[in-house]
């Protein structure tokens, strides 16, 4: 595992993790066996096990990524998320245009969910094994295939 103490570039070439061009706040932990490759980790985020970050993804300050997670090129995750086991975000490309996801703050992710090319508002929650076709509003619960709202939040 590898705990990084103060904000650093890390590039790491070893049997158990791969890690070019990733920028490292202070506070941090990586596991073992992950891919990242010119990404940004916030401060005092947690990155699990056989994760894959792709070029240009930001993770926020205090998101914790769950293992098994693969989260494609651009996409942006706020402060403060949780995004469980085996999620998969999807990225679309136009051939001129990459197209990624977009989580606000507070945003938690079930398990085995699929996030598509959408915007999930702040304190949304979705629902594990979602696939995520649409932007999610700000404060709601989302779950099915496709995810629908099932219920606003307090």
């Amino acid at each position: 595992m590898i705990q990084v103490s103060s904000r650093q570039m890390l590039d790491v070439d070893s049997p158990t993790t791969y890690a070019r061009g990733v920028d490292v706040e202070a506070g941090s932990s990586i596991w073992d066996y992950v891919h990242l490759t010119n990404c940004h980790i916030g401060r005092e985020c947690m990155i699990g096990a056989f994760v894959e970050i792709a070029s240009g993804a930001v993770i926020g300050d205090r998101t914790r990524i769950q293992s098994h997670t693969t989260i494609c090129a651009g996409v942006t995750i706020g402060a403060d998320c949780f995004v469980a086991h085996g999620v998969v975000f999807v990225s679309a490309g136009d051939g001129h245009q990459e197209h990624a996801a977009r989580l606000s703050e507070r945003v938690s992710v079930g398990s085995n969910a699929t996030i598509l090319p959408v915007t999930i508002g702040a304190g949304s929650v979705v629902g594990a094994g979602s696939v995520v076709t649409g932007d999610v509003p700000a404060g709601v619960v989302v779950a099915g295939n496709p995810a629908v709202v099932i219920r606003e939040l307090d």
